[in-house]
């Protein structure tokens, strides 16, 4: 095993266990364009590397790990990033765009292009392997000569899901097999006693891979947090 090799390991054994390195010359048209438009000085590194977490590894991990934060999800995954730039790369030169970052990185295009996801009704990205039980956890442009490491675009699970309980299960029918309606969704979390306030129905109701759900303090932890987040949009 190479160190870059060990330093992968290290990573998915601290729970982020999603890992692609993009060439940035190798990166869709599309996304080039939107990152360039986005003021991200893409064509001034060599490489993308994209970070995330699908099941339920990271947050037991997390539990143990004694990060004492107000937003504990991305201390951890930004400390053990810097851990594997000191460790295993002798600290190259990175840019961070996610989280921690005036940048906002296209994370959905990225995570389709290099096969974790394709859409879903739920607004969010579905992973052949984990379901809707993954997520986007750090992005960094690199300066480093790292192997590529990617997948190649999937079709969507849902294109196969007939029943689609997701959009039955949602109780304002903000989900929809055409999309999701974010301004029908946001008044309902809000409102007073929303059974939709810290976790979300259509979400649980997705069929696929159940054995990588999120525990109810995970699901709970994330669901408040963008709680609060629609709260300082809606409400000011």
């Amino acid at each position: 095993m190479t160190h870059i090799e060990e330093g992968f390991s290290f990573l998915k054994d601290s729970g982020l266990n999603l890992i692609a390195v993009i060439n940035c010359a190798d990166l869709p048209e599309r996304t080039t364009n939107f990152m360039t438009a986005s003021g991200i000085p893409v064509a001034d590194y060599r490489q993308l590397l994209l970070i995330g977490h699908g099941g339920r590894r990271m947050w037991s991990k997390l539990q143990v790990s004694n990060v004492g934060t107000t937003d504990p999800v991305d201390r951890y995954a930004v400390s053990l990033m810097q851990r594997f730039f000191r460790d295993y790369l002798n600290d190259p030169q990175v840019l961070p765009l996610y989280p921690d970052s005036r940048y906002a990185p296209p994370l959905q295009q990225l995570g389709e292009s290099v096969g974790w996801s394709s859409p879903s009704p739920l607004g969010s990205g579905i992973s052949p392997e984990y379901g809707v039980w993954f997520a986007y956890r750090a992005a960094f442009l690199i300066d480093a000569d790292l192997p590529p490491a990617r997948g190649t675009a999937s079709v969507s699970p849902c294109d196969s899901c007939e029943e689609k309980p997701c959009i039955d299960a949602c109780p304002v029918a903000a989900v929809q097999k055409e999309g999701f309606d974010i301004e029908t969704c946001a008044p309902h979390r809000l409102s007073m006693d929303s059974p939709c306030a810290d976790r979300c129905l259509a979400r649980l109701a997705c069929p696929l891979h159940p054995e990588h759900r999120y525990t109810l303090d995970q699901i709970q932890y994330h669901y408040r947090h963008s709680l609060t987040t629609l709260r300082e949009w809606y409400c000011g």
